[in-house]
């Protein structure tokens, strides 16, 4: 399966996320699924539906490929993130759960 968070540069108060902390962020992705790749910096917005407020912010899309059986760790890993980069909200896509097949017609 793939999965897609997007890994924000600044948290939710507008202090920075460090360079340090970005990168503890993608070591431990890697030690944990295999390796990651990292997108460029891409610019974003979210309305918060509890406050009504809305969050601008330029974030790196993250995208892993792991084995399914680690869905609800890779779920867990985006919260995580969250949490240490102060966030109130996550993006988290997962694709590609079943992988691909091919089906015999004959």
């Amino acid at each position: 399966m793939t999965f897609t968070t997007f890994i924000p540069t600044k948290r939710n108060d507008g202090s920075p996320v460090t360079r340090r902390e970005q990168q503890a962020i993608l070591n431990e992705s890697a030690r944990r699924f295999g390796g990651y790749t990292l997108g460029g910096l891409q610019k974003g917005a979210w309305l918060d539906p509890q406050s009504g407020k809305t969050y601008f912010d330029n974030t790196h899309p993250l995208v892993v490929n792991c084995d399914r059986s680690q869905l609800e760790a890779a779920r867990q890993w985006v919260l995580e993130i969250g949490r240490r980069l102060d966030q109130k909200a996550m993006y988290f896509e997962v694709r590609n759960y079943d992988g691909v097949q091919i089906l015999d017609v004959a």
